[in-house]
């Protein structure tokens, strides 16, 4: 039987995470990646898609949000701007996840107009938060939920910003433990490779993580173990190359 430690090849990933900053769970996360070296040596650099804040009331999540959400303690670049300002201080990219997390189906974010307000909120925060984001050489922006609709599109395209999408990693699932996302992470790349065939091996895979889940914060460093032996390099992120 091949040892883990010998295993063939498989894709590079890169790592994003999704809705923070949170404190207690940001900054774990944060530590991890600065005690995980990349394939150069040099600490391991991920894309963090942040919201600029989190509505407070119930009432206000629920025309918000979308209709089957569970996790309600999203993060906030105004409520945390030292938080904010460390992922940038550590050589991180930051990326436009919305002023808040918005569900793009919902009738007033259907049009351009509707997500350009919520792509510009998350500007003026992270403009007044950490002003140096604008430095990077792309802009990325990732939709809440993942829904990539045409308005979507539409209103990054015209503000300059790469749409980057992802594969997501289960840590947003329901009772997601250590293993149930270490299951769904390697099943999810092993079938990629399949349909994607040689090439595959060559191009980064961009995954999708949450940097407001116990769950993340716990365990990442275990993944990123599990994902090492089974072949798999990490790479710093870069939304130039691989994104999707």
């Amino acid at each position: 039987m091949t040892s883990p430690s010998v295993a063939a090849a498989r894709c590079p990933v890169m790592l994003s995470f999704d809705d923070g900053p949170r404190p207690g769970y940001t900054d774990r996360v944060l530590d991890v990646l600065g005690a995980t070296r990349n394939d150069t040596g040099a600490p391991l650099r991920a894309g963090f898609f942040t919201l600029a804040d989190n509505p407070r009331g119930f009432l206000r999540q629920r025309r918000l949000f979308a209709p089957y959400e569970l996790w309600t303690a999203k993060g906030s670049m105004r409520r945390y701007p030292e938080l904010t300002r460390r992922i940038v201080a550590e050589g991180h990219w930051l990326g436009n996840h919305g002023a808040e997390h918005f569900w793009p189906r919902w009738p007033r974010f259907r049009d351009v107009e509707g997500v350009s307000r919520m792509r510009h909120g998350w500007e003026t925060v992270a403009d007044d938060v950490v002003p140096v984001w604008r430095a990077q050489p792309i802009w990325p922006a990732r939709a809440p939920y993942l829904v990539r609709s045409a308005a979507w599109r539409r209103a990054i395209d015209l503000a300059g910003y790469r749409d980057v999408g992802g594969i997501t990693t289960g840590d947003a699932v329901p009772y997601a433990n250590r293993d149930s996302v270490q299951r769904h992470l390697l099943d999810k790349l092993a079938r990629h490779e399949r349909l994607a065939g040689e090439p595959a091996l060559a191009a980064p895979v961009i995954l999708i993580f949450h940097d407001i889940r116990e769950v993340t914060a716990a365990h990442l460093g275990d993944w990123l173990e599990a994902l090492r032996a089974t072949g798999h390099p990490l790479r710093d992120f870069d939304p130039r190359p691989a994104s999707s």
